[in-house]
């Protein structure tokens, strides 16, 4: 009897887990349409010459370190300045959108990092880490130099 209860409680906690990933797709894909996808287009596939594409690009850069970083403070505070993304050229501005909410910028990046560029959930911006971005919120020009380290 105390292992049925045992096996259950684990099914209980796996299926709310899975629940409240589920919903934190669902928010993120939503914020990204709402917010993103006006320049970086549907599902990321970017717009030349204009926003760099962001399906297929990322995995590497969140896997460094410094990713968390670089991506909780690019949302938080925007961006400035020539960057090379996926081989193509770029030299514009990105908008800060510090006026989400905290869980919103991490379900975006959630969708943007996990559901386009397949990086593991452990690997991803945490609510942490955009907490600590806005506590050390940057110019948009010292955000682009973070993406070169």
């Amino acid at each position: 009897m105390k292992t049925a209860r045992l096996f259950g409680a684990a099914l209980a906690a796996a299926a709310t887990a899975t629940s409240t990933v589920t919903l934190a797709q669902d928010r993120g894909a939503a914020v990204f349409e709402q917010h993103c996808v006006v320049c970086h287009a549907a599902k990321g596939e970017g717009n030349p010459g204009f926003a760099p594409k962001l399906a297929g690009n990322l995995a590497e850069r969140a896997r460094k370190s410094t990713g968390h970083t670089y991506f909780a403070q690019l949302v938080v505070s925007g961006m400035m300045g020539p960057i090379v993304s996926g081989g193509e050229k770029f030299n514009d501005a990105m908008p800060s959108f510090a006026a989400l909410p905290d869980e919103d910028i991490v379900a975006v990046l959630g969708y943007v990092l996990g559901d386009l560029n397949g990086v593991a959930a452990d690997q991803r911006v945490t609510p942490q880490d955009v907490a600590t971005a806005r506590q050390r919120a940057l110019p948009p020009n010292e955000v682009r130099k973070l993406r070169d380290r």
